[in-house]
């Protein structure tokens, strides 16, 4: 014996016993106080209203991803523009007159630091001393291979070597 989709929403509003589980809060719920309603007929007003303020919703998340997203471009592109400047200055930055070094002696590497600089090399004819030297401005800071050299520097782990590319390895 089939029922109707009218004859079953009638016994689920007349039995206290069935319940049902909120899909967005996940409280329970007695389905015999829920706006049941079968597909063909006309939804009930609460239905109506709630299918509007969840389509509104969803609207205005829409209105607000593309804001979101529209800032993230905006960001991206100050950034890109922020980055290029940046691997441009530090390309010439030796010719600054701020520039602590002399240009002489900076020999630019760019990866994974800028510069190493013979310190006295042009003057003197003899260094003095080694700096690694890494560009920044604005916010930028040491990334983590550039903050692993300058813990290798201050601990002393630096040697020097002469090699003979001929030997054997």
């Amino acid at each position: 014996m089939r029922r109707s989709t009218r004859e079953l929403i009638a016994e689920l509003k007349r039995e206290k016993r069935f319940q049902g589980t909120c899909p967005v809060c996940q409280e329970d719920f007695r389905l015999a106080d829920a706006a049941l309603f079968a597909l063909d007929d006309q939804p009930p007003e609460v239905a109506l209203r709630a299918i509007a303020e969840t389509r509104q919703r969803i609207q205005d998340r829409k209105r607000e991803l593309a804001m979101m997203r529209e800032r993230m471009t905006v960001r991206a592109e100050k950034t890109a523009q922020a980055v290029n400047l940046g691997k441009i200055i530090e390309k010439i930055v030796p010719s600054f007159s701020g520039f602590s070094y002399s240009p002489g002696d900076c020999r630019a590497l760019f990866e994974p630091i800028d510069y190493l600089i013979f310190s006295g090399l042009t003057r003197r004819g003899q260094v003095n001393a080694l700096h690694f030297v890494d560009v920044k401005s604005g916010k930028s800071r040491l990334n983590n291979i550039q903050k692993s050299i300058k813990h290798r520097v201050e601990t002393g782990a630096v040697h020097f070597r002469t090699t003979d590319p001929k030997a054997p390895r």
